[in-house]
């Protein structure tokens, strides 16, 4: 029996078809989770913001000390500068918006993962090399997460990168549930350490490096201490020497909803705060706020950003499932009706012929 042709093709085809579909799941659709390299995109916060009134300060007039809370919004844009194989520069741009209409402007630029979006240590050369010029000035090394989770985040062993101590902070996974229809990891982030951003500490540089004991005593009789020190300043307060060096801590407290297929983060909600502190026994405790921040995602961004997950969730769920198994199917199809018409029957009319000749 000779092999007919069709079923070569068909063969053929059917293997292509296989061959394609492990393509697609497997360096295709790895391919498209990864950060884009021309990734441009934005997020709405909306929250109040407290100082410290130099003036009142000045003056040492402690009712009029901490401006009462305004209402503030932040734009925070998130860009990728440059790319080398897997390695992004991303840069964070946040401009916060205040009453009067000024802005503070808060830019960050990193070296990660264009995979799980992970902190990438840089070569000296490296950084010279890969980094854009604009953005050599606001580049930092960092510690855990500059902007999002991995996809499919992990409950534990989570830490977020906190820009104004310059560390990375636990974020203990609290539990799970849905915003906007979207599956989420809840977790929370209290940390606190010494201001260790030279941008923010620039901010503190006309602040004396000494305060009079008596200057502390007042602000805590005054209630203006914050509440988790005044025990401590209270029990050591005599103590302590009549004049105390002066430090800059931040406490960050946050609570985030992540979206559990993504890793991004649906909600944030978070407050930070800046104190002036003082060395007790060996710790820095805060003793006058400097300023306290509380942000949250605009609700509009919650809604729109869950509704583009589950859009991209589908497109996903499509490329990388149902195509690679459509492809398979029809694939096996092909093979099987090849290897079931794989060869043509012999005829044996010209052999009844003969026998017939024969008679």
């Amino acid at each position: 029996m000779s092999i007919r042709r069709s079923s070569i093709v068909l063969l053929v085809v059917g293997l292509a078809l296989i061959v394609s579909a492990g393509v697609i799941r497997f360096v295709a659709l790895p391919s498209l989770t990864k950060l884009p390299a021309d990734l441009s995109q934005g997020q709405k916060y909306e929250g109040t913001m407290s100082a410290l009134n130099p003036q009142a300060f000045a003056a040492n007039d402690l009712a009029n000390l901490i401006t009462p809370e305004m209402p503030i919004t932040a734009d925070r844009s998130l860009t990728v500068d440059a790319t080398d194989g897997d390695t992004a520069i991303v840069t964070s741009n946040t401009a916060i918006t205040l009453p009067d209409g000024s802005t503070q402007k808060d830019v960050h630029s990193y070296a990660v993962s264009r995979v799980d979006y992970a902190p990438v240590p840089l070569a000296d050369e490296q950084k010279q090399t890969l980094i854009p010029a604009a953005d050599k000035a606001t580049f930092e090394d960092h510690e855990g997460i500059a902007f999002s989770f991995p996809m499919g985040p992990a409950e534990d062993g989570n830490a977020l990168y906190d820009a104004v101590t310059r560390t990375g902070q636990a974020a203990t996974y609290v539990d799970s549930g849905t915003r906007e229809g979207r599956e989420v990891n809840n977790y929370e982030v209290n940390a606190s350490g010494p201001i260790e951003s030279p941008t923010v500490l620039a901010q503190f540089k006309d602040f004396p490096s000494q305060l009079p004991k008596a200057v502390v005593a007042g602000l805590l009789q005054a209630g203006i201490v914050p509440e988790a020190s005044r025990a401590t300043l209270q029990a050591e307060l005599a103590t302590l020497p009549d004049v105390l060096d002066l430090g800059f801590g931040s406490t960050n407290v946050a609570k985030l909803a992540v979206d559990k297929q993504f890793g991004a983060p649906l909600n944030v909600d978070q407050t930070q705060s800046m104190y002036v502190t003082v060395p007790v026994n060996g710790e820095d405790v805060p003793v006058l706020p400097l300023s306290t921040v509380k942000l949250h995602t605009a609700p509009s961004e919650i809604t729109g950003l869950a509704g583009d997950l589950s859009k991209n969730g589908m497109l996903l769920s499509i490329a990388g499932m149902w195509v690679p198994l459509g492809l398979v199917v029809v694939g096996l199809l092909f093979v099987a009706i090849a290897a079931a018409r794989w060869r043509k029957p012999v005829s044996v009319a010209p052999e009844r012929k003969a026998e017939a000749a024969h008679v």
